[in-house]
């Protein structure tokens, strides 16, 4: 069975914007990823789809007043305890846009390039390195409950994509860029709602699939 691990923050753990709850299987994006790849699957062949999504986590940056967030930190060792894996799909950002860092969207596509570094140093049991699909984050909304947090965030949002895009290139991995399909609620400016999280989890979808179709192998059956 093909596997799947979804590496990322709130939006995809699935924090509602309208009550911090979380949303439901069939709502969250990494449940409808799953459900899009395995429709046409035979049964032998259907993807085993991880969520590893964590609430306030960055790519390599420490939160004083959230501690366990530096993604950097954790990949390594889920990428040992999932293995082997064939695919993972970062999206991180969104909490490196926070005041409190070096939030620069340059520094913080280094961020994701030290994880795709990660993944290609693990241990993948002896199968080969897994592939790598980088999405830049959903933008953020300009109505943001944590705007004094997130200095100028809507517009270094919006130029997560380009740094992103760049690093995916000169690293051989799959891009996809959330803002062609969704971005965050104006409830809360930060977070995705049902139709975004439908909305990304088809496009994500689709790009998977077109890579398929391209030649990098889907996965190798387990």
């Amino acid at each position: 069975m093909p596997r799947i691990l979804c590496f990322g923050d709130s939006n995809t753990w699935g924090y509602n914007p309208s009550n911090g709850h979380r949303w439901p299987e069939g709502v969250r994006w990494t449940s409808r990823l799953a459900a899009a790849l395995n429709e046409p699957a035979p049964s032998d062949a259907r993807w085993h789809l991880i969520e590893e999504g964590l609430n306030g986590r960055t790519s390599v940056w420490n939160d004083p007043m959230k501690p366990h967030r530096d993604g950097s930190a954790a990949l390594p060792m889920l990428l040992l305890s999932h293995r082997p894996l064939d695919w993972v799909v970062i999206m991180l950002g969104t909490n490196d846009l926070k005041s409190q860092f070096p939030s620069e969207p340059a520094w913080i596509a280094e961020g994701i390039r030290k994880l795709i570094g990660q993944v290609r140093e693990g241990d993948n049991a002896g199968h080969p390195s897994p592939n790598i699909l980088v999405v830049s984050p959903p933008p953020m909304h300009d109505q943001n409950n944590w705007a004094t947090g997130f200095i100028d965030g809507r517009e270094k949002s919006l130029q997560l994509a380009d740094f992103y895009r760049s690093v995916a290139k000169e690293e051989g991995c799959t891009f996809y860029e959330a803002a062609s399909v969704c971005e965050a609620s104006p409830i809360d400016g930060l977070h995705l709602d049902a139709q975004g999280h439908k909305a990304l989890a088809e496009g994500l979808a689709s790009a998977l699939e077109h890579t398929f179709a391209s030649g990098i192998p889907k996965a190798v059956d387990r």
